[in-house]
C-alpha cells in the first residue's frame, strides 16, 4: 500500500526483520504496521515500465532504484508532465532541474533550435521560393524597362491607403440590403455607424458591426485615420464636393469614410413550400446576401477633386467652329 501527495511519494517498505520494527535504520516506527520511509523520486517505475510489471531483467543490480535511471533525466519528466498534467504543474519538486536542462541563449544549441525554427516559419511563409524568385526577377525587370517609372495606379497606392472588408453571408435577400448600403456610401464611417445606430432596419445592427470592425481593421493593420493623433491636420480647411454634388470641409485629412458599398448575393440556405389553393404549392428559397465596403482617408477625395478641377482647365472654353462636320442628323422629328 502506498501513499501518493501532490509533492512527494510515501511508499511502505516491508521489515526484513522483526528487530527492524524495534530499531528502524532511516525511518519513523509507526507500530506495527512498518517503517514508512520517504523517497526521493516522484513516480514510481511503474509510470514508465508499466503497472507492476516490473522485471528482473529491467531492475539492473539490485542495491540501485530501477526507476533512478529514467527518473534522473529531465527531458522525461517534462514529458511525462506534459502527457499527463498538460504541462501546468509549476510547483513540482523536478521543476528547477527542468529549466536548468533548458539551453542558454547564448549556447549553440538554442541558435541550433533558432535556425530551426527560422526555417520552419520560412516554409510556411515562403511556401513556393522559386515561383516567389522569379516574380521578383519580373517586376526588376519591367521597372528597368520603365527607367523607374512609377504608373499612375502605383503611385496612388503608395500615397493612399485602402482597407476592403467583407462579411459573411446575412440571412436576407438583396433588395432589403441593398437600401441599407445606398444610405452609408460616401459618408464618413462615424456618420455612417450613427446612420444604422437609429435605423428601424432589421439587418441595420448587422451591418453597424461590420462597419465598426472595418473601422478597427483599417486603424490597426493599415494605420489609418491617425491624423490627430501624428499631429496630421491641415492648417486651413479644405473645401472639396464630393461626386453627389455636394459640398464638405475637411480638416483631417486622414479621416475614414465609405468610398464603396456593395452587397453579393450568396447561396440558398433553405427551401419552403408555399401552400396555394385549389392544392397547388410553390417553393420559397431563403436567400443570403454579403456586405462588402472600401474604407478610404479624405486624402482621396481632395485628390480626386483636384484632378477634376484640372481636367476642366484644361478643357478650355467651348468654340464654336463653322465649318465643323455635324453628325448624327434625322430626317424624321424626335417626337
Amino acid at each position: 500500500m502506498s501513499l501518493r501527495l501532490a509533492t512527494r511519494r510515501l511508499a511502505l517498505s516491508s521489515p526484513s526483520s522483526p528487530t527492524s520494527l524495534l530499531a528502524p535504520a532511516n525511518g519513523v516506527l509507526h507500530g506495527s504496521v512498518g517503517v514508512l520511509t520517504q523517497r526521493r523520486h516522484k513516480w514510481s517505475i511503474n509510470v514508465f515500465k508499466g503497472w507492476g510489471k516490473s522485471s528482473s531483467k529491467d531492475s539492473g543490480d539490485k542495491g540501485q532504484d530501477p526507476s533512478a535511471s529514467e527518473l534522473d533525466d529531465p527531458k522525461k519528466r517534462q514529458q511525462f508532465l506534459q502527457r499527463n498534467m498538460r504541462g501546468g504543474v509549476e510547483d513540482n519538486i523536478f521543476q528547477d532541474e527542468i529549466e536548468a536542462s533548458k539551453p542558454a541563449p547564448d549556447s549553440p544549441a538554442a541558435q541550433t533550435s533558432e535556425e530551426r525554427t527560422k526555417e520552419s516559419l520560412a516554409m510556411v511563409v515562403d511556401p513556393d521560393a522559386r515561383s516567389r524568385i522569379r516574380w521578383q526577377r519580373r517586376k526588376v525587370i519591367q521597372s528597368v524597362r520603365r527607367n523607374g517609372q512609377l504608373t499612375r495606379e502605383e503611385r496612388i497606392k503608395m500615397t493612399e491607403r485602402e482597407l476592403i472588408h467583407k462579411s459573411d453571408f446575412f440571412p436576407t435577400s438583396v433588395k432589403k440590403l441593398v437600401m441599407l448600403a445606398r444610405q452609408i456610401a460616401g459618408k464618413p464611417v462615424d456618420e455612417a455607424i450613427q446612420q444604422m445606430k437609429w435605423s428601424k432596419k432589421k439587418f441595420a445592427a448587422e451591418v453597424k458591426y461590420h462597419l465598426e470592425e472595418a473601422r478597427d481593421m483599417a486603424v490597426v493593420q493599415r494605420g489609418m485615420g491617425l491624423g490627430k493623433v501624428n499631429g496630421d491636420i491641415l492648417d486651413k480647411p479644405r473645401k472639396v464636393r464630393t461626386k453627389d454634388g455636394k459640398w464638405m470641409e475637411i480638416v483631417d485629412p486622414t479621416r475614414l469614410y465609405v468610398a464603396q458599398s456593395w452587397v453579393g448575393r450568396g447561396p440558398w440556405r433553405g427551401k419552403e413550400l408555399d401552400y396555394k389553393g385549389r392544392g397547388r404549392m410553390g417553393v420559397i428559397q431563403h436567400p443570403s446576401t454579403s456586405f462588402t465596403v472600401i474604407l478610404k482617408e479624405e486624402k482621396t477625395r481632395i485628390r480626386e477633386y483636384e484632378e477634376e478641377k484640372a481636367k476642366e482647365a484644361q478643357k478650355g472654353p467651348w468654340v464654336h467652329l463653322p465649318n465643323r462636320k455635324v453628325h448624327g442628323q434625322r430626317p424624321y422629328y424626335s417626337w
